[in-house]
């Protein structure tokens, strides 16, 4: 299967947990929320460079988890594409509800058109690998393969990753300033 089917799969997928997102148990995200707050409040000592580094740095050790624990029956990749569009839609609702939709697209669009890129390429190479792994342990023609496979998608991986940098400045220091805006601080 070919890279650009891969993306499509990922996206796919991802697609498929913002739509159950929309559904979502209240329970369920509230447990995310409350998270997402702790998370918040753990950084709030932090200087912007700080922060900067604590967004960059966590979401490339999830595209790397994500990259070398798929061989593991996909479950890390699958789970993560899906997890996050439901929790991202379901989030999204709910500060919908309790503030406003321009509050929603100030939040997430700005930095999300390079993270959200980032992280269904680094998902679908995830998958490319995980897959191809798999089927190396049953055939021969596989495990020929399996190099070449690992190294194509190491730099998609590393695709993803660039994709980072930009989307952590703009989270850092960009999205504050829009999220004030939208609020009206």
């Amino acid at each position: 299967m070919n890279y650009k089917k891969w993306l499509i799969l990922a996206a796919a997928i991802f697609i498929a947990g913002i739509v159950t997102g929309i559904f979502a148990p209240v329970d369920f995200i509230e447990d995310q929320l409350t998270g997402l707050e702790d998370t918040a409040s753990a950084l709030e000592g932090f200087s912007s460079l700080g922060i900067f580094l604590v967004i960059l740095l966590k979401n490339m050790l999830v595209f790397l988890l994500a990259f070398l624990f798929s061989p593991f029956l996909l479950i890390y990749p699958l789970g993560s594409l899906f997890l996050n569009g439901w929790i991202l839609s379901a989030v999204g609702l709910i500060v919908a509800k309790e503030e406003s939709l321009l509050a929603v697209i100030a939040g997430i669009l700005p930095h999300g058109i390079f993270e959200l890129s980032a992280f269904v390429i680094a998902q679908a190479a995830a998958l490319s690998f995980g897959t191809m792994a798999i089927r190396a342990v049953f055939s021969r023609d596989a495990r020929s393969q399996l190099n070449a496979n690992f190294r194509l998608n190491l730099r998609y991986l590393g695709i993803g990753m660039v994709l980072l940098v930009p989307a952590a400045a703009i989270e850092t220091f960009i999205t504050p300033f829009l999220l004030d805006k939208a609020l009206g601080i």
